[in-house]
């Protein structure tokens, strides 16, 4: 059980030497709840089933002893670090791994500290080790969480959508790294809803549906069955002819020469983009690039240096932050972060209307029926009465974007929106916001994976150390050298 209602039920499993598993399911069918379940972090209802151990030879149920033999890297791992507002650096963060606990309570030896290093040179992340944890973007910290979960050499690692986030480049390497890992003896089991993320090491595959585990036993995981998406029937809210690209009037969004610091170190350097009425843009670059700091700049959550000019909308020194917010619409791994509340979906998706972390005034009747509208519209009725904590990292993702979408922004800001989404809940997404921008609100995406974008798309930009390297039509950034060999093609 989670939070109240069971997540799992009437599971069999068990996991013998030499086998990896893949774990595959839908948004919500139980497959993180069962990593977490076989860590021990979660306990099955007593008297209704058991977990038993085996890792040294004698048998035990209790998880206490053993954790320190099963690592778990998964969204909500990194979403732990964040929230705490702890203050560690990139290297405290893997120490911590030997003893798999989240703070570093004993003295390392000088060859845990020299093994540390090197494992953090192997995997490209020697200069994120100084670097203050908080400041990381969204795949810098997955990669030193990565680098947490193998440096002690557990005997089981469990990955749960461990590729999130992440750029191609570093997908890869990351892995032929965690294939290399297994063959060295160490145990996987691995949830993924991409076809291209498949390990060929993986010898059984396990099928979860709403709880229950529908099939499972040896096998290679083949591609999941694809799925018929048709576009959501949303009613434009503004004039169809608006959203055509015009450039005859002030630009929407104008930024000249902005740069941005973080930690003291320059993120952004020079930065000059406008967006235009009726654009959509896809921003892209490797981990670290900017990518979310340059959202930030735009959504005003960070400001540049003296010298950079930036204008939003027609605003003047007489809005507030507040007019901005009721303008823009903004959803990103950051806010899945920190939004944890005791509430219902429907009331998260209620919160857009004051721009707050959980709900802070009472929704009129009006809102509430737009809100509940939008779920219908969305296909999400379903979770309209659970508790935001028993939503799944997707189930969630997808309530946040309604959240952002309450005030009908006219510029939506996505960050990752697909990252956690099974194959079908991708397409479905894609056609939502499809609809979306044909009802007038404009799109700025952040991806790491072009084969999720929707098909409205009309520029993109592409970032690398900060700086934009191209800015332009869709159609010729895609196909710019660095881009292409960015995505491997």
């Amino acid at each position: 059980m989670l939070n109240g209602p069971t997540v799992l039920r009437n599971i069999i499993w068990s996991l013998r030497r030499s086998e990896h598993w893949m774990i595959h399911g839908a948004n919500g069918s139980g497959k993180s709840t069962f990593l977490r379940l076989l860590r021990g972090e979660l306990w099955p209802v007593p008297n209704r089933g058991y977990r038993i151990y085996c890792l040294d030879g004698s048998t035990q149920m209790t998880a206490i002893e053993v954790k320190r033999h099963i690592a778990l890297v998964s969204p909500e791992t990194q979403e732990r670090y964040l929230q705490q507002d702890w203050l560690m650096t990139g290297r405290d963060v893997i120490h911590t791994g030997f003893a798999q606990s989240d703070m570093l309570y004993v003295k390392l030896t000088r060859a845990q500290k020299r093994q540390a290093e090197a494992l953090a040179a192997k995997l490209g992340i020697a200069p994120l080790l100084p670097r203050d944890m908080q400041t990381l973007s969204t795949g810098e910290l997955r990669k030193i969480l990565i680098a947490r979960a193998v440096v002690g050499s557990p005997r089981i690692l469990l990955l749960d959508e461990v590729c999130d986030g992440l750029d191609a480049r570093f997908r890869g390497e990351l892995l032929r790294m965690i294939e290399t890992i297994a063959k060295g003896g160490t145990q996987i089991v691995y949830t993924t809803h991409r076809d291209d993320e498949v390990l060929s090491i993986i010898t059984h595959v396990a099928e979860f549906e709403d709880g229950h585990l529908r099939q499972a036993g040896r096998g290679v995981l083949t591609a999941p069955p694809k799925i018929r998406v048709e576009s959501k029937d949303i009613a434009p809210t503004r004039r169809t002819e608006d959203s055509a690209p015009c450039h005859n009037a002030t630009p929407l969004i104008c930024i000249e020469n902005a740069d941005v610091f973080l930690d003291r170190q320059k993120v952004l350097h020079g930065i000059d983009w406008q967006l235009w009425r009726g654009e959509h843009w896809v921003v892209l670059g490797a981990n670290g690039a900017g990518k979310t700091t340059f959202l930030k700049l735009i959504a005003s959550d960070l400001y540049p240096m003296f010298g950079a000019r930036v204008s939003r909308f027609e605003f003047t020194a007489d809005n507030t932050i507040w007019d901005l917010r009721r303008r823009i619409g903004c959803v990103s791994p950051l806010l899945q972060t920190h939004y944890r509340e005791q509430i219902t979906a429907e009331e998260v998706v209620a919160s857009g209307f004051f721009s707050s972390v959980g709900l802070m005034d009472v929704p009129t009747a009006s809102q509430l029926r737009k809100v509940r509208k939008l779920m219908r519209e969305f296909d999400l009725q379903q979770l309209r009465d659970k508790s935001m904590n028993s939503l799944s990292f997707g189930e969630l993702r997808k309530i946040l974007t309604l959240r952002a979408l309450v005030h009908e922004p006219e510029l939506l800001i996505l960050d990752e929106p697909f990252d956690g989404l099974d194959t079908a809940s991708k397409r479905d997404f894609a056609a939502a916001l499809e609809a979306v921008a044909a009802r007038g609100t404009q799109l700025l995406v952040v991806t790491h994976h072009l084969d999720d974008l929707p098909r409205c798309m009309t520029h993109g930009l592409f970032l690398e150390s900060g700086r934009i390297v191209i800015a332009g039509e869709w159609s010729r950034t895609r196909i710019h050298p660095k881009v292409m060999r960015l995505f491997g093609k």
